[in-house]
């Protein structure tokens, strides 16, 4: 496998689409590279239904007379109703698949795999759309849920019990890459804040799409309310998986490789006092540098523990603190407030 990355397999460059997600999949998801084959070919399926998805529903926008996620979906939908693929339908390959892994097993868990996967396709009909306008922060967290929270819970080796928890976790996840992506909604004449949180500090949707919010000074007390005090909220529902112990090894890399790449958004963000149209450049040039580090280190513990006759704790770190910047011990008391209070990589080394 050396040589191909994670976005080369699951296309994140292909199909029509705003913008090439290469360099964000390996931000996301690079580390599953590093997983023993066996697992790591279940998390590249799982991520390239998810890339698909993303991919089809982006044409869609692009496109007018695309149809092709439409397709995907009618095709799903007869898939859950009927309990097979439909012969000659879009893209039979991937529904097989999912056939496959949840329709034709006798495991109860199966069933919250499809309701999950049936709430993230409904959600991205929903909320891919034009003049897309979300109304109160309740209305965002569903937002966060449905999408985020619902493809978290798809994805494999996810124990039963940490399935409500990981909606919240994918919650969390949607925020950042919200935050991450705010000037190429922008562009895209999408803004995902509520319209009650931009008129409670003054600041209209079109100076957030028109990308002169910055000179508003509503806009930065607004930013620093939702940092500050939202995400607090929303860290505090995902607290269960932040610091579960008995988490399977590539969901314990996947948490950690992810907090650290929150703490990483969030530190660019605020070093840019809340420029969303400075904080792209800064952001991937920072991640460029960063990715080839954590890979190193992440590869060399994985072969340490490996070879090592001794086998370690479970909530022992995988991997040591790669900046400075987090070089801040675990913290029960402050880790549902702040997130980062524990090491960037840990977790079992899978059997």
């Amino acid at each position: 496998m050396d040589g191909i990355t994670i976005s080369g397999l699951v296309g994140s460059s292909q199909h029509d689409a705003i913008a090439d997600d290469s360099l964000k999949d390996e931000d996301n998801a690079a580390w599953v590279m590093e997983l023993e084959p066996c697992i790591r070919d279940e998390w590249i399926e799982r991520i390239s239904w998810i890339r698909l998805i993303d991919r089809l529903a982006e044409n869609e926008l692009v496109d007018s007379d695309s149809a092709e996620f439409r397709k995907f979906y009618a095709g799903w939908k007869w898939l859950l109703l009927w309990g097979q693929v439909k012969s000659g339908c879009a893209y039979t390959d991937v529904l097989n698949c999912i056939y496959t892994r949840w329709f034709g097993t006798s495991n109860p868990f199966d069933r919250f795999s499809i309701w999950s996967w049936n709430r993230y396709l409904k959600a991205i009909e929903r909320y891919h759309g034009h003049n897309l306008v979300i109304d109160t922060l309740d209305q965002y967290e569903v937002m966060l849920k449905d999408l985020g929270g619902a493809f978290f819970q798809v994805l494999p080796f996810l124990s039963q019990n940490y399935w409500q928890p990981a909606c919240y976790f994918g919650a969390l996840d949607q925020f950042f890459n919200n935050l991450r992506d705010m000037q190429e909604d922008a562009q895209r004449g999408i803004c995902y804040i509520p319209e009650a949180t931009l008129a409670q500090f003054g600041v209209t949707r079109e100076e957030i799409i028109q990308q002169t919010a910055c000179q508003n000074p509503g806009y930065a007390k607004m930013m620093q309310f939702l940092l500050d005090h939202y995400l607090k909220r929303l860290k505090q529902k995902a607290y269960p998986l932040l610091i579960a112990e008995d988490l399977h090894s590539s969901w314990a890399i996947l948490r950690d490789w992810s907090v650290h790449r929150y703490h990483r958004i969030e530190r660019i963000f605020r070093d840019c006092n809340f420029d969303y149209t400075q904080f792209p450049q800064r952001y991937w040039s920072e991640v460029q540098q960063d990715l080839p580090v954590l890979i190193v280190q992440l590869r060399q513990q994985q072969q340490q523990y490996a070879h090592s006759p001794v086998k370690r704790c479970p909530h022992r770190s995988v991997l040591t603190v790669l900046s400075p910047l987090e070089t801040i011990g675990r913290n029960v008391i402050k880790a549902a407030s702040m997130v980062l209070s524990r090491p960037v990589f840990s977790g079992q080394q899978s059997s």
